[in-house]
């Protein structure tokens, strides 16, 4: 007699970025799974201090969307649904497995299995998985179009692309280091017989377009869509990406192809919160992302960009995940 197929809750977020995470790696569970969708109360992160394993901190109408018969594992991400996740699971009473991703900002003691990155200060605890990268949902790249064909087509090789992020919390990308960085990158390519791209990001701000124009380096810029970001991906010979974007990053050293990084500078509020000096113990900081993906040579700078291999995270997550349903799963 084969096993019941098990009953999986993705709890999604309000970031883009998050839910993809999430649906990677519910999609490559290969089994049915069902979203939920919590909203919260307005003062929300005192409820969760306050109830940090009920669920308080969410409105009448979550609360109704979230009913028996109970899942087997609930998934989620970020610190709002941690409250909500250890509910479901108190009543089940412990039948329900937690998996959360990212940095639930509590005890990793908590769940049954955190997946993490190394960006996050979470302290493992016998059961934190940390990837060397970030997960992708889409991760075959798409067929191009004619057009994307020949526009590529037109361009001599070796193709260099630039991936352009923009300001993050803590991080700020200098408008006149891109250009240079862009600059240098276009002789480099002229060089070597070939091209240079630069696909731009929506948090791309236009005074970095302009920094790029005004640099006149010889460049396609790629602001309007008209080629896939994922089709630029997976022509590019050669990667160069603004170093704030883990998952630009990510994606970059997915390809197998080599990765340069491009600086990007504390702000402010950066220097007083993650400090100068080393790495933070306690917040979020892409500094510490850097120097395990430059310890594996994943990654390198302009002037010496490096390749590697690396193991397809989302398949090093489901497997993580398969284990600790044990003989739930078919």
């Amino acid at each position: 007699m084969s096993a019941r197929r098990p009953r999986i809750w993705v709890l999604l977020g309000h970031r883009r970025g998050d839910n993809n995470q999430l649906l990677a790696l519910a999609e490559g569970l290969r089994l049915p799974f069902e979203t939920r969708t919590p909203t919260y109360r307005k003062f929300w992160p005192i409820f969760l201090k306050l109830f940090p394993a009920r669920p308080h901190l969410l409105t009448s109408d979550a609360r109704r969307n979230l009913q028996p018969p109970w899942p087997d594992l609930v998934i989620g991400i970020g610190r709002r649904s941690v409250a909500a996740a250890r509910w479901i699971r108190g009543a089940s009473g412990g039948r329900t497995k937690i998996v959360r991703l990212g940095n639930p900002r509590a005890e990793a003691k908590l769940f049954d299995l955190v997946i993490t990155t190394p960006q996050y200060p979470v302290r493992d605890q016998g059961n934190v998985l940390t990837l060397p990268v970030s997960m992708a949902r889409y991760r075959k790249a798409p067929k191009p179009t004619n057009e994307e064909e020949n526009w590529l087509g037109e361009l001599p090789r070796p193709h260099f692309l630039v991936s352009v992020g923009g300001k993050t919390r803590y991080w700020a990308l200098q408008d006149e280091v891109l250009a240079n960085a862009v600059k240098r990158l276009a002789d480099k390519a002229r060089s070597a017989g070939g091209s240079l791209i630069v696909a731009t990001s929506p948090r791309t701000p236009p005074s970095a377009i302009e920094a790029i124009a005004r640099s006149g380096a010889e460049c396609e810029i790629v602001a309007d869509g008209r080629i896939r970001y994922p089709v630029l991906l997976a022509d590019a010979d050669q990667h160069y990406v603004t170093a704030e974007s883990v998952s630009m990053i990510s994606e970059a050293v997915l390809t197998g192809k080599p990765v340069g990084l491009i600086p990007v500078d504390l702000d402010e509020e950066g220097q007083r919160e993650l400090g100068t000096n080393g790495l933070s113990g306690s917040k979020r900081d892409v500094r510490r992302f850097w120097t395990e993906l430059q310890s594996k040579g994943l990654v390198g700078t302009i002037d010496e960009p490096n390749a590697g291999a690396v193991e397809d995270p989302v398949e090093t997550a489901v497997a993580a995940v398969k284990r600790l349903l044990g003989d739930r799963v078919e």
